[in-house]
């Protein structure tokens, strides 16, 4: 139950025009789950997103009349995308490492 709600918050999130983190995600739970459950939960998410982007069709440069469309952002690699996704998913969890330590100090 719990990872279906962390992929429904975090799509929601992301419907709305906010970048789903785990600290939004955790504060919108209706129960609470494990730290551990929730980063597993929320990557596997992002990485359906990145897989399901990857399934989308690429878009040609050009209209539809054969015209180069100057106001189309470049393409960007995959590799690079995954990358920061993955230093994104790492900062996260430091982050979240550190809000832990400051609120329920030793």
């Amino acid at each position: 139950m719990s990872s279906a709600e962390i992929h429904q918050i975090a799509s929601e999130l992301k419907a709305r025009g906010i970048t789903p983190t785990t600290a939004m995600v955790k504060a919108r739970l209706s129960q609470a789950v494990p730290m551990a459950e929730l980063l597993k939960s929320l990557s596997q998410w992002k990485q359906s997103q990145l897989k399901d982007t990857k399934d989308e069709p690429m878009q040609s440069p050009h209209d539809m009349d054969g015209t180069p469309q100057s106001d189309q952002a470049p393409l960007i690699h995959e590799p690079s995308v995954q990358s920061l996704a993955a230093q994104l998913d790492r900062l996260e969890q430091k982050l979240d490492r550190l809000l832990t330590l400051m609120t329920h100090p030793r």
